[in-house]
């Protein structure tokens, strides 16, 4: 009976343990994005981040009058370095990361 009443407190402390677990730990930042200057830019940036990181359209906010996009995201899938980097790898500038050159190259008339 000791063993069956050690095995019955070892499954709901189990159970209570997995139910405490987070699944979704959200964040919402803004990068700085100083080359987003029009809806074309916006674009390119809002189908990098909706792409690249499988982020709802609906938890990005582009705003090309101030040059910055605000993110939704869930931290325990992605970084917010994730996030630069795809921005990047799209051909713009995001907080201090860099954008490729080659992308940028490749950007419409209207971003570059």
């Amino acid at each position: 009976m000791v063993t069956g009443m050690k095995d019955v407190v070892l499954i709901a402390l189990t159970l209570l343990l997995l139910a405490g677990c987070r699944k979704q730990d959200l964040h919402t930042v803004t990068i700085r994005v100083p080359a987003m200057h029009n809806a074309a830019c916006t674009n390119v940036v809002v189908e990098a981040l909706a792409r690249m990181q499988s982020i709802p359209r609906d938890w990005i906010r582009a705003d090309a009058e101030h040059g910055a996009v605000t993110v939704t995201y869930d931290s325990m899938q992605r970084s917010l370095r994730n996030l630069e980097f795809a921005i990047a790898d799209a051909g713009f500038q995001a907080n201090d990361t860099p954008a490729s050159r080659q992308a940028a190259a490749n950007l419409p008339p209207e971003c570059r």
